[in-house]
C-alpha cells in the first residue's frame, strides 16, 4: 500500500495559510476611526484616528470643496446604524474584502483603495471591551 505524503501537506499549508505570518491566536488591534461618507465605488470610507495605516483621499463631503483626508480605509462591511458620517467606531480590521456587484457613477470616489473587513465594530471604546 502506497502512502501519500500530499494530502497531510496540503491540509496543512490550507490551516496555516489564515494565518498570514500572525499567531493565529493573537487578537488584531482595536482601533477608532470615523465615519467619512458613504460611496458606491469604496464602500464607507473611514478614517483611522491617529497613524495606524490608510491612505489619502480628496473627498467633497459637504459641499464645500475638496479636502484631503489622510488614514482612510475603504469597506463594504455591513455596519447598519454606524454607517452615518461623522460617526466614532471601534473595531479591529484586516486587508481585503469583496466588492458586491455594483454600477457606479465614475466620480462616486475613489476606486483604487483596497478593501478592509471590520470587525468587533462597536460605537463603545475599545477601554470599554466592545472591540477587542
Amino acid at each position: 500500500m502506497k502512502t501519500s505524503l500530499f494530502a497531510p501537506l496540503a491540509a496543512l499549508a490550507l490551516l496555516t495559510a489564515g494565518c498570514n505570518h500572525r499567531k493565529c491566536d493573537e487578537p488584531m488591534p482595536c482601533v477608532a476611526g470615523t465615519v467619512l461618507a458613504q460611496t458606491c465605488m469604496a464602500g464607507t470610507l473611514i478614517q483611522l484616528h491617529g497613524a495606524q495605516g490608510g491612505q489619502t483621499v480628496v473627498l467633497d463631503r459637504d459641499g464645500s470643496g475638496p479636502r484631503e483626508y489622510h488614514h482612510v480605509i475603504s469597506t463594504y462591511t455591513e455596519l447598519g446604524e454606524l454607517s452615518q458620517p461623522g460617526q466614532t467606531l471601534h473595531f479591529t480590521f484586516q486587508r481585503g474584502g469583496r466588492n458586491p456587484d455594483l454600477r457606479c457613477l465614475a466620480n462616486d470616489a475613489p476606486s483604487d483603495l483596497p478593501l478592509h473587513t471590520l470587525r468587533n465594530v462597536s460605537a463603545n471604546s475599545c477601554t470599554d471591551g466592545a472591540a477587542n
